[in-house]
């Protein structure tokens, strides 16, 4: 068989290009040993309706898996190979593999911090006496989540599961306030919110057990001249066994780390650039989180990153600014200070900085 060729349950054919066939119209797909599973909606009124492909290897077998068929190829950087999907109702989806040579180079920051940087005013929940916090802890039965969790890491990552579980992600819907207690309460009506709801609810649950934590934005180095998807939602918490700061993602449920070291957003960011191979993807939904999907789908996300000064807990408070900011930017050394996000919305809540040091200071 000649490389790149095509092999697949059914013989058939149409409009000289093999034909596989699906019941659901929803498939999966595996690149090497990783499955990226329920993720491709089988779309025949899109022609053709393209998956764009990273390669982390100079070669890849890739197979397409429907509920009745599949189709598997082997992939290299630049190559582009078309079948159909014939649904249960005759209709035939024209579907369009591109692959391309996965490209990540680690951002410069300043390494020390600037002088300004001691007047940040980073506040972070204390954890002590807050009857919100409380509410929450008791109201859901929090306790139980985190029993038995052996270290500041294991009882971050349950608590990040048990948020992941609460709904399924919908990133058209917003809750009508952005509290954890009002977002949870909406969320067993039945409704499903954003990235952005996980990294408040997931934030909330860690500052209840002292872990100190802030919701974390990032925003695509584009975020200003594209009009949709140019930022994520997650968050980063303090590990005071460890003495370092984590981030995590609610919405995938995964925390990463490299030879087994929890990583920041900036050193997650480095990671993926110079050590792909060693990164883990720490997730207790078990091995359905593909290293692969997730790397290739945030990557372009961890550019920008932005956090509040006042991390407290609670409705109601004079939140803490500087010179009227509410939060503080890290840009990379070299690139453009952003004033407004996706076209319209100007971004005016933040100071800037360039130093990894200002930005991971120690929670006091």
């Amino acid at each position: 068989m000649l490389p790149g060729a095509a092999t697949f349950a059914q013989s058939a054919t149409y409009q000289g290009l093999p034909v596989i066939k699906a019941q659901q119209p929803r498939a999966d797909y595996r690149m090497g040993r990783e499955w990226v599973k329920g993720n491709w909606s089988i779309a025949p009124e899109t022609s053709p309706d393209v998956l764009l492909l990273a390669l982390h290897k100079s070669k890849e077998t890739f197979v397409f898996r429907t509920d009745r068929d599949s189709i598997r190829y082997q992939l290299t950087p630049g190559s582009t190979q078309r079948f159909y999907v014939q649904l249960a109702d005759g209709r035939y989806a024209l579907t369009e593999v591109r692959s391309t040579a996965f490209k990540a180079e680690p951002l410069r920051f300043d390494t020390q911090a600037p002088a300004q940087a001691a007047a940040y005013p980073f506040r972070y929940e204390p954890g002590v006496n807050n009857a919100y916090l409380t509410q929450l802890r008791q109201q859901y039965n929090l306790d139980a989540v985190v029993q038995g969790a052996r270290n500041d890491t294991e009882r971050a990552q349950r608590l990040l599961h048990w948020v992941h579980k609460q709904w399924d992600h919908n990133g058209e819907n917003e809750p009508q306030k952005r509290d954890a207690l009002s977002i949870l309460e909406e969320a067993k009506q039945g409704k499903q919110f954003r990235c952005v709801e996980y990294g408040i609810v997931a934030t909330s649950c860690l500052n209840a057990y002292g872990l100190k934590s802030r919701v974390l934005g990032l925003k695509t180095k584009d975020v200003e001249t594209t009009e949709s998807g140019a930022g994520h939602v997650l968050l980063e918490t303090w590990l005071p066994d460890l003495q370092k700061w984590a981030i995590l993602d609610g919405q995938w449920d995964v925390m990463p780390m490299l030879r087994g070291k929890p990583l920041n957003a900036v050193e997650f960011q480095q990671a993926i650039a110079k050590n792909y191979k060693d990164l883990e993807l720490r997730s207790l939904s078990g091995p359905g989180v593909s290293k692969m999907a997730y790397v290739n789908w945030i990557y372009p996300y961890l550019y920008y990153m932005d956090v509040k000064f006042d991390n407290r807990e609670g409705l109601g408070l004079e939140r803490t600014k500087l010179d009227g900011k509410s939060g503080l930017m890290l840009v990379p050394v070299g690139a453009k200070e952003p004033t407004v996000f996706q076209i319209k919305s100007p971004i005016k809540h933040c100071v800037y900085t360039r130093s990894v040091a200002a930005f991971y200071a120690k929670p006091e």
